[in-house]
């Protein structure tokens, strides 16, 4: 009986940490978009590379490296090529292979 008990506490209590995951995760995206739409790319760029590297495999992280790569391309095309690729090079070292 206490076994049962027990299991049923480390699986609310692994529950319990996964929503607070992905309520982080998802916050964390929201603030980055944030970012994003006022215009403030440094910050955005600061904040999903955070995502990434903190939840590498979850769908915020693929959503954050489709919106750093927008950043990387709209400094490109307004000549600041060494922070557009200053965003690919770091998105590089986080990922090696997803960029």
């Amino acid at each position: 009986m206490l076994s049962v008990c027990f299991r049923q506490r480390v699986c609310t209590m692994v529950n319990t940490t996964n929503d607070i995951n992905a309520a982080t995760r998802g916050l964390l995206l929201r603030m980055g978009n944030a970012w994003f739409e006022q215009d403030e790319l440094r910050q955005a760029v600061d904040i999903y590379l955070k995502i990434i590297e903190q939840y590498p495999d979850s769908k915020e992280s693929k959503t954050a490296q489709t919106a750093l790569l927008t950043i990387s391309q709209r400094y490109e095309r307004d000549g600041l090529f060494r922070l557009s690729l200053d965003i690919l090079e770091r998105v590089g070292e986080i990922t090696p292979t997803s960029i």
